[in-house]
């Protein structure tokens, strides 16, 4: 078990390092700029408002207040395993990488940009159209995008993934 752990260490570190490598590229770097901050929650807030347009209000009402109940949660559990786990950030981590953005707060595990973003397309696939299953592509460019900004470990995005995915599927399947 323990030669598992290692290698998976290993794995994190050695994805990190080649996604800052690649950071160093202003396009690349643009890009994981981009890919992160789309998941920062103002494309959360504004969904309802777009929902209204495209559908009816009672729609983006309902939506809103799914959305309100699953990041409710998410976020409980999110800060709840970060601050339990405690895991340091790459930079504090792996000696003389330094990350393109400056993290919000100390740990990495799990992702918040990369919880958040499959929580929000997990919720519009289940409740609005299985269209949206099309937006797994955006979640996980987020959760590289975090890697390749130097903010977070490849495991911290996949945790991110699961738990989002996960909440987003116990509360659209337990709302009535």
């Amino acid at each position: 078990m323990k030669s598992l752990a290692v290698t998976l260490k290993a794995f994190d570190v050695s994805l990190v390092l080649q996604m800052a490598r690649r950071a160093k590229c202003p396009v690349s770097r643009q890009r994981y700029l981009w890919l992160s901050k789309s998941a920062d929650g103002w494309l959360y807030l504004l969904s309802p408002l777009l929902l209204a347009l495209t559908t009816t209000a009672s729609n983006a009402i309902q939506f809103l207040s799914f959305c309100t109940t699953a990041f409710a949660v998410e976020r409980s559990l999110y800060w709840s395993i970060k601050n339990t786990t405690r895991r340091l950030r790459p930079p504090q981590a792996i000696p003389g990488l330094r990350s393109v953005v400056i993290a919000g707060d100390r740990f990495s595990l799990p992702s918040g940009h990369t919880s958040g973003a499959f929580l929000f397309v997990t919720l519009l696939s289940m409740l609005q159209s299985p269209l949206w299953l099309l937006g797994y592509f955006w979640a996980a460019g987020v959760g590289a995008s975090r890697v390749g900004l130097g903010v977070h470990f490849p495991t911290d995005v996949c945790a991110g993934a699961a738990l989002g995915t996960s909440v987003g599927l116990l509360i659209s399947g337990a709302m009535p």
